[in-house]
């Protein structure tokens, strides 16, 4: 509504005067009631929304457990869980005792002398035999989720997917919110990649204000629709808080969420929810790692997300819910990323400190590795076997740097993190 200025001329009659700006007040009130009765009708409309939303993810619960972080999380019954109301899944046929069907060559991912496992499951026994561990939704996750969702859809593709090309440093500070730091098998169709994953460490990293994220992962894309990850991510508006979480996120044409917000992943284990806090690593020691790591069934074409040094099989994603991603992978992705709106400064990546191979002090993955078809057959190779590229997406924010052939113990070692925008 535009301004408008009274000026009163000394000989205005008083009694005129003042009925117009009674008029000029009962206007402007009339306006904003109408505006609010508007944007009343509206959040009902939203309300109802989000109620129906949430009774579609929060299950009946057969058990509840509280854990020391606040977090409620609840047994599911299996074929009750979120997964199930994919149309796509409608008349699956998985099963709470299914066990996929994996190649047989593995990493050692024993901690090394200087790490110490993140643990990762819930307290006590978690979730009885039958169901599934689901953190429990509240209706300001759902709004903080459609915020996301909002981010996410207006810069979907508009990072791995263009790292394409050989070792580049270009600025996207003022074009792209996400900022990266990665290693890059690079998107190629003669590529067929069935797996990756790594040891990575746990990190903490501070001032990560709401609206923004930072964290690390390993990516595996098909194209410029598909694409599934697993990682650690301090993300205080999916979370509620700064503790470096377990997370896994997928992207299917235009649908995709973290972890179980929306309908597609399937969980099996009963103890390891999508979620959970991990213990982060502190700089000069201790160190606290996890192995993470993604796999295609052999048989059943499903994506499934394995965690710990027994590659403990948290869930999968069906193959069904994909395009391009039903077959195999065609790049991956290994290092660490954030997010901040325009506006405010990008928080730091990882440990907060550029490389130093300082392993004491520095955010890394060791033992990076990706499965490979060769021959028709499955093979497990470091990322030394491949050519692979560097990419950070703003050098004064961030860097990476790789370290091919690091022995038995860190194999294909990947460096990577800074202190983000200091201003």
């Amino acid at each position: 509504m535009e301004m408008i200025y009274f000026h009163f001329a000394s000989n205005f009659n008083t009694t005129m005067s003042n009925q117009i700006l009674q008029i000029v007040v009962a206007i402007s009130l009339l306006l904003s009631y109408a505006k609010i009765e508007a944007r009343q009708s509206l959040s009902e409309v939203e309300d109802l929304e989000l109620e129906r939303q949430l009774k579609l993810i929060n299950k009946p619960a057969i058990k509840t457990i509280k854990t020391n972080d606040g977090d409620l999380y609840d047994c599911v019954d299996f074929y009750e869980q979120p997964a199930f109301d994919h149309p796509l899944l409608q008349n699956h046929d998985f099963h709470p005792e299914m066990k996929p069907t994996l190649s047989k060559s593995r990493i050692d991912a024993k901690a090394s002398i200087f790490e110490r496992p993140s643990k990762i499951g819930l307290e006590g026994n978690g979730c009885p035999s039958g169901t599934v561990p689901i953190k429990r939704v509240t209706k300001e996750d759902l709004i903080q989720h459609q915020h996301m969702q909002c981010m996410d859809k207006s810069h979907r593709n508009g990072h791995g997917n263009n790292i394409t090309n050989s070792k580049a440093s270009i600025s996207l500070d003022d074009v792209n919110p996400y900022q990266y730091a990665e290693t890059q098998i690079p998107s190629s169709d003669r590529n067929i990649i069935l797996g990756g994953g790594m040891i990575t460490t746990i990190h903490a990293p501070i001032n990560v204000q709401k609206d923004q994220f930072s964290g690390a992962r390993v990516r595996l894309e098909a194209g410029l629709s598909d694409a599934i990850e697993v990682g650690w991510i301090v993300h205080p508006t999916l979370n509620g808080d700064n503790k470096p979480r377990l997370y896994a996120k997928f992207e299917a044409g235009s649908a995709g969420c973290f972890n179980t917000l929306c309908s597609g992943f399937v969980l099996v284990d009963t103890n390891i929810p999508l979620g959970m806090p991990l213990v982060p690593s502190r700089i000069g020691g201790p160190v606290s790692s996890q192995l993470m790591y993604l796999e295609q069934d052999t048989t059943s074409g499903n994506w499934w997300v394995m965690l710990g040094e027994d590659y403990k099989q948290v869930g999968f994603w069906p193959k069904s819910i994909f395009t391009t991603l039903q077959a195999h992978a065609l790049s991956a992705q290994y290092g660490g990323i954030t997010y901040s709106p325009q506006g405010l400064p990008f928080p730091p990546m990882g440990s907060g400190l550029f490389p130093n191979k300082n392993l004491l002090e520095n955010a890394y993955f060791r033992k990076c590795t990706f499965m490979y078809v060769v021959d028709d057959k499955v093979v497990t190779y470091s990322l030394d076997h491949i050519g692979t590229n560097q990419f950070e997406s703003s050098t004064n924010l961030y860097k990476v740097q790789d370290f091919i052939d690091q022995g038995d113990v860190l194999g294909h070692l990947i460096v990577y993190g800074g202190p983000g925008d200091k201003h």
